[in-house]
């Protein structure tokens, strides 16, 4: 329960309003949770209020005469993770109704007493309680400071002994000491027994971050750590909750009947909609007769019920829920509804194109040529540079933290094009913010609008990664490698507005009579030429250099590889170099002969 009220959390602090449940399912991406597992859940819950029929955090109904620093810690604790200032400063706002800037300040104040709080390297700040305490060389000390338990120490004394707690790779055993125990585990004793092996040089923070970062830990807001496996059981129990609650809710009276008991009981009515089998015939019929329709349209036309009704909220959740246990229909997003077989098969592919080829390339001595290192093996600023959304695409981006996942609210993105999207209409979502198209199922349908009467479906895809049918607007006076546009929000969910400006990134863009050299390059390259050679003959074209972005753009207009690669390769061989504090890349010609740099094997990616 704590591990789902934990994601609901995250999700509500991107909302400065209350949402419906059937919202924070669908920004929890996840299908095994619905609507009423999610009011199950945040109603036995008090860090969770409803309100008129919508959720919001109950920190945000603080009393206004509490202490500020009191509400800060009741909110750091209620959120259970660490916060970015903004974030903090946003939370105190809609609490004491003044603006977030007011707070930024006094909270860089505030924070920075590290006995009541701790500040991570990303500057994120949590509450020292989560941490352990050490003021003294003494255990015995150690424990009383930190009000730990003596008994569960004893208790989990033996699973320690069967792990390396000094271990280098802390987070590996720390998995291992939590699977041991089998359930989860207080940061504070993993902390002491942490402690016992490195003594003086133990350092709270770093251990928490170090396991905090690992995508196989998993932090609970009563400050314990579980594991991946353990959090991959917790959904199996979380969606068996799920069907149980269906089953109960199905089993009760009619509307009509609720609604008679409310007003006998002088309450406000709560809205059951029993779903039968005639009911989703009827459903499926209103949609085949258009291809798709909304929510709002089929309540209205079986049930009378409009969104002006008090009651629509709720419907609306059930009906939902109802239609997507029918195989014939096809939930696409906000409140749209198609026939599952009028979903195009292609907005569920990755096209061929986009697809990184699996290629080796050795030397006449049996060496390989492209070889990828990792991070502490790559040159200058290319480990930051390969972070750069322009250089990540489909099939070759970063994975989204939970971290990065905090919502934020955005109106507008910037987009730039690249060769092989402006060829097949497509677009990667890695360059727009997860938070910026609404959320529900992974495939969503959504409509474009431009100047005058221009409007268009596109569909959004969050497993591919891909933006489709975006080739009706990548129109012929874009260049074809570095258009920027714009995505803008609307008043509504499910619409957004295109905007080209003229505008191109001076990174991308790439003429078009040097993508005609590079398609050239590309007939001759095919699969037989290593992506080192293919860098040479693009670097020697740019006399004066060639920025890492650039160098890798055109890369991927002669043959699709990672932006590691390009780093690595870049990294890896004494013919390529930068001039002084230059950020452009050169090659040497001379020095091609002399290879693959010898220091550089110890950073080879295994």
């Amino acid at each position: 329960m704590r591990y789902l009220e934990d994601q609901a959390y995250m999700a509500l602090l991107g909302y400065k309003e209350p949402v419906r449940a059937g919202e924070i399912a669908g920004a929890l991406e996840n299908d095994k949770y619905t609507s009423k597992l999610i009011r199950h859940v945040l109603a036995s819950s008090t860090r969770f209020t409803m309100i008129d029929r919508k959720w919001d955090l109950e920190m945000r109904y603080e009393d206004k005469q509490v202490p500020v620093e009191r509400v800060l810690r009741e909110l750091m604790r209620a959120c259970g993770r660490p916060m970015l200032i903004c974030h903090i400063a946003n939370e105190l706002s809609l609490v004491f109704e003044r603006p977030a800037d007011y707070y930024e300040s006094y909270l860089a104040r505030v924070l920075a007493d590290e006995d009541k709080f701790f500040k991570t390297s990303d500057d994120r700040y949590g509450l020292r309680e989560w941490l352990l305490i050490v003021d003294s060389d003494e255990e015995e000390d150690i424990i009383f400071d930190n009000d730990l338990s003596e008994e569960q120490i004893a208790a989990l004394e033996p699973q320690a002994t069967k792990v390396d707690l000094g271990s280098d790779a802390i987070a590996t055993m720390v998995g291992k000491f939590i699977e041991g125990v089998g359930s989860p585990v207080d940061n504070r004793y993993l902390s002491l027994f942490r402690w016992r092996v490195l003594g003086d040089s133990f350092d709270a923070v770093a251990f928490f971050e170090e396991l905090y970062h690992n995508k196989n830990l998993v932090w609970l807001s009563d400050h314990s750590w579980a594991t991946k496996k353990m959090a991959e059981e917790y959904d199996r129990i979380l969606g068996d909750m799920a069907d149980r609650i269906a089953e109960e809710l199905m089993e009760e009276a009619p509307v009509e009947a609720v609604e008679k008991a409310a007003v006998e009981e002088d309450m406000p009515p709560v809205l059951s909609l029993t779903i039968s089998d005639a009911d989703l015939e009827e459903v499926v019929q209103i949609i085949k007769e258009t291809g798709e329709s909304r929510i709002s349209t089929i309540l209205d036309r079986i049930f009378e019920i409009s969104p002006r009704d008090r009651e629509y909220a709720i419907a609306a959740e059930g009906l939902n829920d109802a239609m997507r246990t029918d195989p014939r229909l096809a939930w696409v997003g906000t409140e749209r509804w198609r026939m599952a077989d009028t979903v195009p098969a292609y907005v569920s592919e990755v096209p061929a194109d986009l697809l990184i080829p699996k290629l080796s390339f050795e030397t006449v001595e049996g060496e390989q040529i492209d070889i990828e290192l990792e991070d502490d093996g790559l040159e200058g600023t290319l480990a930051t540079e390969i972070h750069n959304p322009l250089v990540q695409d489909v099939g070759d981006q970063d994975e989204v933290t939970e971290l990065d996942e905090l919502p934020t609210p955005i109106e507008s993105v910037r987009c730039v094009l690249t060769a092989h999207h402006h060829k097949l209409g497509t677009f990667p979502l890695c360059q727009i913010p997860k938070t910026f198209f609404p959320f529900g199922p992974h495939l969503i349908e959504l409509t474009l609008i431009g100047e005058g009467d221009r409007r268009a479906n596109i569909w959004v895809n969050r497993e591919t990664g891909l933006i489709y049918d975006m080739g009706d607007w990548y129109t012929d006076d874009m260049p074809e490698s570095g258009a920027v546009f714009e995505l803008l929000k609307t008043d509504k969910p499910d619409q957004f507005q295109f905007v080209f400006n003229n505008q191109t990134d001076p990174l991308v863009f790439v003429a078009q009579p040097r993508i005609e050299e590079l398609l050239e390059l590309s007939e001759e390259a095919g699969e037989s030429m290593s992506t080192f050679d293919i860098m040479r003959r693009i670097i020697a074209h740019h006399t004066k250099g060639v920025p890492f972005v650039t160098l890798f753009t055109e890369v991927n207009l002669v043959r699709r590889t990672t932006r590691r690669m390009v780093a690595s390769i870049l990294s890896s061989y004494y013919a390529f170099y930068q001039r002084g504090k230059s950020a452009l890349w050169l090659v040497d010609e001379k020095k091609v002969d002399q290879g693959f740099k010898r220091a550089k094997r110890k950073y080879i990616r295994k």
